[in-house]
């Protein structure tokens, strides 16, 4: 799922359960992991059957979707941190790179903005490894790779010059047959990638020998973010991955530098905002376009009606704004809120910011 998508990311109806909770990448720490989500599905259980609101039938679907789920993970294979959303006939399950808070919260919506958060911060991809034996794949998320098995992936060359031989007979030129069942196999491999695309949109990475990567390039014809020429037929996911870090960190450097250079615009043209509460109010109100933050921006703060205080000023109760709320990170929160509103989300550098508190928001009006 895109960031926008998690952002959105819409319950069937009440009750919408979500349940958070830190994990652990080693021992001694994840030997407590099972039993704490043990614990934290039987809290869920406990919430849905003491709500007045949810009839008996829907908190036995409920917990039983939370608690199969739950079954399913594997906790030695996490990361920092577990997000599970569950409603009535739907469940999502998201492993996190960053630790959340502990918690079960039963309401009308999911709580993600920890997960939105997460999601933007993380590097996803196409890895794309062309061949004949076959064309394989997969889903980039930082270093985690996911073979893709839809769309007709893997693809495997059938035709002739793959798996055919190629016809001997008198007039006929085999090297432009050949030629021409390349280009149809690398415009089916496109094709199958725009479907893929179109559903998630991503940088596309391409590993290949140069010859298939322009048969690729001509049948792909958008921006390629990204190559490494040679023969990575039998290459597992933790090999194409190393073999892609260079590109990703050139990848990445270079859409930070894109950032900063269209935020120096947006100043020029009075288009921008800087600063946790200011940026915070224009996202809120759903203005921003491009959000830029420094990657390690964390910060508390006080809700006040529709206003953001310093963690160390909270506001006083009055009758109009009521009494104000403390968030543990305010980032998040701009984050989440620019996401839903179909907005950009940079992480830039830290000290990239610094002479505009460390986060900035390109705005749309």
């Amino acid at each position: 799922m895109t960031v926008k998508d998690l952002a959105t990311l819409t319950p069937s109806g009440y009750p919408a359960v979500s349940l958070l909770m830190p994990t652990h990448r080693t021992p001694p720490e994840n030997q407590q992991d099972p039993i704490r989500l043990r614990n934290l599905v039987a809290e869920a259980k406990r919430r849905l059957e003491t709500d007045a609101a949810v009839p008996k039938p829907v908190a036995a679907q409920v917990y039983q979707e939370i608690a199969d789920a739950a079954e399913q993970l594997d906790l030695r294979q996490v990361g920092d941190g577990l997000a599970l959303f569950a409603s009535p006939g739907q469940v999502h399950v998201r492993l996190l790179d960053t630790p959340v808070h502990e918690r079960v919260v039963v309401a009308d919506t999911y709580e993600v903005r920890d997960v939105v958060a997460d999601a933007a911060r993380r590097h996803r991809y196409w890895a794309l490894v062309l061949s004949e034996q076959p064309t394989r794949l997969w889903s980039g998320d930082g270093p985690d790779l996911v073979e893709v098995r839809s769309h007709g992936f893997p693809f495997t060359h059938e035709g002739p010059g793959g798996t055919v031989g190629l016809p001997r007979d008198y007039g006929q030129n085999p090297s432009a047959i050949r030629d021409e069942r390349h280009r149809q196999f690398f415009r089916d491999i496109a094709s199958g990638l725009a479907d893929v695309d179109a559903l998630d949109a991503r940088p596309v990475f391409v590993l290949g020998v140069e010859r298939y990567l322009a048969f690729f390039a001509d049948e792909w014809g958008r921006p390629i973010a990204g190559t490494v020429p040679g023969n990575y037929d039998h290459a597992g996911p933790h090999e194409v991955y190393k073999l892609l870090a260079p590109q990703l960190a050139a990848y990445t450097n270079m859409r930070q530098v894109a950032a900063l250079e269209a935020l120096d615009v947006a100043r020029g043209a009075n288009r921008f905002a800087a600063g946790l509460a200011e940026v915070w109010s224009l996202a809120q109100q759903g203005r921003g376009a491009h959000l830029l933050v420094e990657e390690g921006y964390h910060s508390p703060a006080w809700v006040h009606g529709d206003h953001l205080h310093p963690p160390d000023q909270e506001p006083r109760h009055d009758a109009t704004a009521g009494s104000a709320t403390l968030i543990d990170d305010a980032v998040d929160d701009i984050v989440e809120a620019v996401a839903r509103n179909g907005g950009e989300v940079t992480f830039v550098g830290d000290d990239s910011l610094s002479a505009d508190g460390r986060i900035a928001l390109i705005v749309r009006y």
